[in-house]
């Protein structure tokens, strides 16, 4: 493996934690609120409320914070796993980058609903699509580094 390989097997994985975990405390920090029929503290933008007591706030009755939350913890044990377990890397890295590809998809639908249909931002929602945007590009590169790495074998 060269340097840079060994750099990215390093860096990459790292990064995708740390916005993993950012993203899981978010989501936490929503879901906590949610849970509890609060908005949280809207922070320089208006219509949080909007956002999360619209009909498209809840997936089946829960919270979409919930599963967001989860997806978060799932990309998270994903990059634990990717810089822990090297023969398994192009499995996790798979599976690393489908999550962030559904998490991504679904913070673009989420974005499009606050810019089109509800007329409402939300600080919460906009620092996770963010964050999406990071861990899919992140994944997107693990995963062509792990397969890279495995064709050489």
């Amino acid at each position: 493996m060269t340097l840079a390989g060994a750099t990215v097997t390093r860096i990459l994985p790292v990064a995708a934690a740390v916005l993993a975990f950012v993203g899981l405390a978010v989501a936490g920090y929503l879901a906590f609120e949610n849970l509890q029929g609060n908005t949280g503290v809207c922070v320089g933008v208006h219509g949080c409320s909007t956002v999360q007591n619209s009909r498209y706030g809840k997936i089946l009755g829960v919270p979409i914070s919930v599963p967001g939350m989860l997806l978060y913890a799932a990309l998270l044990v994903a990059a634990v796993l990717f810089f822990r377990t090297p023969a398994r890397r192009p499995d996790v890295a798979l599976a690393g980058f489908l999550g962030s590809v559904a998490g991504l998809m679904m913070s673009g639908y989420l974005t499009y609903l606050e810019a089109f249909v509800l007329d409402a931002w939300c600080s919460y929602c906009i620092a996770s699509a963010l964050l999406m945007v990071g861990l899919f590009v992140t994944w997107t590169a693990l995963l062509a580094t792990a397969m890279r790495t495995t064709s050489h074998d």
